[in-house]
């Protein structure tokens, strides 16, 4: 039997991970990376010039690669080509004769300057690539554990308010956006299960969802207003389960039928399992 500490340690450890997830330097806000991005570039600045001053140094431009490098890994493609761009004007003004202009008076400068730009957007590139791949891994990970525990707990769920409660807290882990669990019976009653409260027209999309058995998307007409897309399953013994997600429009996950899917179905079995 499932205990009302079980599920508040599923919860906790559900919300642990998201925790961590959201913490990413990759959403921290645009200007404060653009900021960022600079500040490291200032800096490699003064660690050029501390070499410049005492000695000669043929490759100075490639200390700009470190910026580059850091922003890639750090926040992304964007930053890090604006810290590619960044290093090569600051090169070419601090560094390049005649010095403190953006002239350049010999042309072996330019191609110096142009291939730092060049160096500085390839290693950015492969940078975020490999990035982008980490998190994508981690992503992963982090689904496939809670999904590994979510279907554990769910086993051994002795309550429909349970297993409610179990599905929405694993569908708001994994995509980090409101979820309402919405049970359409007979006669279109519903039952809906929810910390958002839910507009009169999300209800009525949650409705026909839940009659037509068909996904209603949200921004669609006639629920053209609603924040919530509406995926509905069918029981056995408790009519229709609708889970809704109110998902941002700009971070809307890719593919998100999949996760609701294994959790609707998963939903559906363990109350149907024992006529809860």
């Amino acid at each position: 039997m499932s205990t009302n500490s079980d599920l508040g340690e599923i919860k906790a450890r559900f919300a642990t991970g998201s925790s961590t997830r959201e913490m990413s330097l990759s959403e921290v806000p645009s200007i404060l990376q653009y900021l960022a991005s600079v500040i490291m570039t200032g800096m490699a600045t003064a660690v050029a010039a501390g070499f410049d001053r005492y000695e000669t140094i043929p490759n100075l431009s490639l200390v700009y690669v470190l910026p580059v490098v850091a922003s890639s890994v750090a926040f992304g493609l964007g930053p890090a080509l604006f810290s590619a761009l960044l290093g090569a004007l600051a090169y070419n003004f601090f560094f390049t004769e005649p010095r403190f202009s953006l002239a350049v008076a010999d042309t072996s400068n330019i191609w110096a300057i142009v291939l730092l730009f060049v160096v500085g957007c390839v290693v950015s590139t492969i940078a975020s690539m490999k990035r982008h791949d980490a998190a994508e891994l981690e992503g992963f990970h982090f689904r496939e554990t809670a999904l590994q525990i979510y279907a554990r707990q769910m086993i051994v769920s002795s309550s429909v308010r349970e297993a409610t409660s179990l599905s929405s807290s694993v569908l708001t882990s994994l995509f980090q956006a409101p979820i309402a669990v919405i049970f359409v019976r007979d006669g279109d009653d519903l039952k809906i299960e929810s910390e958002t409260r839910l507009t009169l027209l999300e209800i009525e999309a949650a409705r026909t969802a839940g009659t037509t058995k068909e996904v209603v998307t949200a921004g669609v007409y006639p629920f053209d207003k609603s924040r919530f897309d509406f995926w509905p399953t069918t029981t056995r013994f408790h009519g229709t389960i609708v889970v809704g997600a109110a998902f941002d429009p700009k971070r809307r996950p890719v593919n998100p039928e999949a996760a609701v899917a294994i959790v609707a179905l998963t939903l559906c079995a363990a109350i149907d399992r024992d006529g809860m």
